[in-house]
């Protein structure tokens, strides 16, 4: 009996071997397994990636592991990403638009994983929003800061882009003689891009009065979004500095046939992949 049960490992050893093991998630938003994140700053986080996917049916994800070595220690960061992406099926199944920020505090390492539907002309991008939003942060240990940050950054620079067929931005020629070209990709600064919709807004000039500063925008549901019909929304802009008021009404994406709402409490993954696309940083 013995040697039958040996020659079964023996036999089984090479699959065993070569298996890999990825953690369950428990939500389509934030899976904050290194527990890093403070309810609030989870909470928040997950309200605006909730946001993302009904604005744009995208979906984007967040989840933090204290050490890689415990689930896959043989494959690399950037195949570790992939693989965890793949097994849990971020995205759009047919346009493969998902992205995964995966924050490992106990390597001082991270990954901005993209889903195959980006393409190559985006891993610049990503590497940009990982050294100019996430890094920085991170470097101090403060890791809520930096996921915070990063996340507003690739939903602004990123996520909506990418939504609205926009392409990727090019990269502006850096300084003579400095080697950090990523902050000159964006001419008019990342920093600037990463406090959101709203801030955007204020920037703008109002087109009544011409000024900037005053336009301020607020979005209230009307109809939520499911998996069989399209939702609405209420958008309403106005200005402090004059009397400008605008209402739009604009349409929210349905929900992939193959996730439910994240308010049931059983969501998932719409089953999208990525081909190894985004941008690593160590800290």
């Amino acid at each position: 009996m013995t040697r039958i049960v040996a020659a079964l490992v023996l036999a089984l050893w090479p699959v065993l071997a070569g298996a890999q093991f990825y953690p369950d998630y428990d939500s389509t938003t934030v899976n904050d397994f290194a527990d890093i994140l403070p309810p609030d700053t989870e909470a928040a986080i997950a309200a605006q990636l909730d946001a993302l996917r009904d604005d744009t049916g995208i979906e984007m994800t967040v989840v933090t592991l204290t050490r890689q070595e415990t689930y896959d220690p043989d494959a690399t960061l950037e195949e570790f990403a992939t693989g965890l992406f793949n097994h849990w099926g971020v995205g759009n199944a047919e346009r493969n638009n998902g992205i995964m920020v995966l924050v490992l505090p106990g390597d001082r390492a991270m990954r901005l994983e993209l889903g195959a539907g980006y393409g190559d002309a985006w891993n610049d991008v990503a590497e940009a929003v990982v050294q100019d939003a996430f890094l920085p942060k991170f470097r101090e240990g403060d890791y809520p800061a930096g996921i915070t940050q990063g996340v507003s950054a690739t939903i602004d620079v990123i996520a909506r882009p990418f939504a609205a067929n926009s392409p990727p931005p090019e990269p502006a020629k850096p300084a003579k003689g400095s080697g950090l070209w990523w902050l000159w990709i964006f001419p008019l600064g990342i920093v600037g891009l990463i406090f959101g919709t709203k801030f955007r807004a204020k920037m703008r000039k109002c087109p009544s009065c011409g000024k900037r500063g005053g336009l301020r925008v607020q979005d209230e549901t009307l109809e939520a979004a499911t998996r069989t019909s399209k939702g609405r929304k209420e958008r309403k802009t106005t200005c402090a500095n004059c009397d400008f008021a605008q209402t739009a009404i604009l349409t929210i994406p349905m929900l992939s046939a193959n996730r439910s709402s994240s308010s049931s409490g059983s969501s998932s993954f719409g089953g999208g992949s990525s081909g190894g696309g985004g941008a690593s940083g160590k800290w």
